[in-house]
């Protein structure tokens, strides 16, 4: 078994986000980018079995095509092509990570954008939500199959890998073009609607930090909407709104 030190730094990862209640069992991927450019990411199955993971529980896969390089459990995730997808659009991208976390998913549930309400956010600004039909892309799909080419790597479950091949990850990639070279510092976060926050950035931690900074401003969002009373009156500068 390879990349015994990067198995190692995705445990650490997701068992810290599973810790800080970012990952639970509806659902996560965490990934890096090795440093022959190939990627190792978690595999699918690991949310319904309680996040209990080994150094086995990773695949690495080429990027351009997501052919197996080295399994040693199951196969990736079907949000695998997105993974892959932002690391060939951006050659500083390090780390992904991707969780239900529930804050977050709230306003994801509603197509709405993560107010930037704290401190730790005014870096990043407001948190996109990304959309597409996705019960009808699965209803279309399932009343009508037809062939759709998947990495080898991935789970084969070809009307949710849909979703993100043709929706998803051009949304994704645009989203980094736009960022530029801000990247760097800044990474890049959004959410998926209805299905969960998608951080992307240069290393590991800095993609766990960035995660843990959206669902914070999301949970301290829904408390001003509690406060308030209501969502419309959520505000990321309420004592200076000229400077917001």
């Amino acid at each position: 078994m390879n990349n015994t030190a990067q198995r190692q730094e995705l445990l650490r990862c997701l068992a810290d986000m599973q810790r800080w209640d970012l990952l639970n069992p509806s659902g996560g991927a965490a990934s890096v980018r090795l440093n022959d450019g190939t990627v190792l990411i978690s595999t699918t199955g690991l949310a319904s079995q309680g996040w209990r993971l080994s150094l086995r529980d990773f695949i690495q896969l080429a990027p351009d095509d997501g052919r197996i390089i080295e399994q040693t459990g199951g196969l990736g995730a079907s949000g695998t092509p997105l993974h892959l997808a932002l690391y060939r659009a951006v050659p500083a991208a390090g780390a992904i990570v991707h969780a239900h976390a529930p804050y977050s998913l709230v306003f994801a549930s509603l197509g709405l954008p993560v107010p930037a309400v704290t401190a730790r956010c005014d870096l990043i600004g407001a948190i996109p939500c990304l959309a597409a039909d996705d019960s009808r892309i699965k209803a279309e799909y399932r009343r009508s199959p037809h062939p759709v080419e998947l990495p080898e790597g991935m789970v084969q479950r070809p009307e949710v890998a849909l979703i993100n091949i043709d929706h998803y990850q051009p949304q994704v990639t645009e989203l980094a073009a736009e960022l530029g070279e801000s990247f760097a510092f800044r990474g890049l976060a959004c959410t998926l609607y209805r299905h969960g926050l998608f951080v992307a950035a240069r290393d590991l931690d800095q993609a766990r930090d960035l995660a843990m900074r959206v669902e914070e401003s999301a949970r301290i969002a829904l408390y001003q909407a509690q406060l308030a009373p209501s969502i419309s009156h959520i505000r990321s500068n309420a004592l200076y709104p000229a400077t917001a």
